[in-house]
């Protein structure tokens, strides 16, 4: 039986937890910055070594985290309530294929930071509009909605794959490393702008939650309830265009919208004005802690962060496995 904690307390915890995070992703790198050099900087000592690693490269990086997590754990945590599906997360929906796709023709175009997130942007955006519009035409479920995601994202894959086969190989390279999910982009001017609308479209997931209550149980449930149908559309594009954003600021990283709302939800229950918020909180405690930790165990090198999001995702299935095990025979 899951252990269930008090919302609040489950919430300040992770908050406390966070801010030990957010010291340790801010001091731990190639150069320890102690708690008095961080303080310095802090307070406006510009001239300093200390003042440029954490301003222009840690600091960015640990709020792209914070974005991040919390907008791949609040999809997956609504993606979940939409299909039904404990197994669902933000790439169900072909995101993530459309989001490579475009991505990868605009790094082997040479093209720069900002021109590399709006065509990942609007390649997520392109497979979100092309499930939606086949769900509309044939009048697909849930699991259509699911068979069509899986689909795209094997044609934008095989898409991908031609590309690389025809990039020279410094391009390939680059491209597999923004497949592998990179933070170390992070830059102030994207975070501002996608940053921002990330949060309002996190408010306005806050703002369905009585909805997601009632969409859990099924469509026949929602709509006898009177959830209208504009309000299931207004949670698949929430979610959808959190996990396009997302893969857009930092590349495709993996099991944080499937692990973290499915953990949180054993641990504060299954309603949704509870779920969402300590999903985005967990979400990015996570995604801080596994960055902190790629940049940490192999220095001087830098992990992806989406590897180490892979291997703890792996691991944690395994262990959900073995622990339930038992009773699947």
């Amino acid at each position: 039986m899951p252990v269930r904690v008090r919302p609040l307390l489950a919430l300040a915890f992770l908050v406390a937890l966070g801010a030990v995070a957010i010291f340790l992703a801010l001091s731990s790198g190639s150069t320890y910055l102690a708690p008095a050099d961080i303080a310095r900087a802090l307070a406006g000592d510009s001239g300093t070594a200390e003042y440029r690693i954490l301003v222009h490269l840690r600091l960015p990086r640990v709020l792209m985290a914070l974005v991040v997590g919390a907008s791949l754990s609040v999809s997956g945590a609504m993606f979940q309530s939409l299909f039904r599906n404990p197994l669902s997360d933000p790439y169900t929906v072909g995101v993530s294929g459309g989001a490579a796709l475009g991505a990868s023709a605009a790094i082997v175009l040479g093209s720069s930071f900002a021109l590399v997130a709006i065509f990942s942007f609007a390649g997520s955006l392109a497979a979100i509009t092309l499930v939606y519009g086949l769900s509309r035409l044939r009048g697909l479920g849930s699991g259509g909605l699911i068979l069509g995601g899986i689909s795209l994202s094997f044609i934008f894959s095989s898409g991908v794959m031609l590309i690389f086969a025809l990039a020279r190989p410094e391009a390939v390279h680059k491209a597999l490393m923004w497949l592998m999910g990179d933070l170390s982009l992070a830059r102030y001017d994207a975070l501002y702008r996608m940053g921002g609308v990330a949060l309002l479209l996190l408010g306005g997931a806050l703002l369905l939650h009585r909805h997601l209550d009632i969409i859990s149980f099924g469509g026949d449930f929602a709509r006898s309830l009177g959830v209208a149908p504009v309000d299931t559309r207004a949670v698949f594009w929430i979610g959808g265009l959190l996990a396009a954003l997302s893969v857009a600021l930092a590349g495709v990283i993996g099991f944080v919208g499937l692990i973290v709302p499915h953990s949180v939800r054993a641990l504060v229950g299954p309603v949704h004005r509870r779920l969402l918020p300590t999903s985005a909180v967990a979400g990015a405690l996570f995604l801080v802690i596994c960055d902190t930790i790629g940049r940490t165990v192999a220095m001087p090198y830098e992990i992806p962060v989406g590897v180490i999001t892979g291997f703890v995702g792996g691991i944690f299935f395994l262990v959900l496995l073995l622990g339930r095990g038992r009773g699947m025979g």
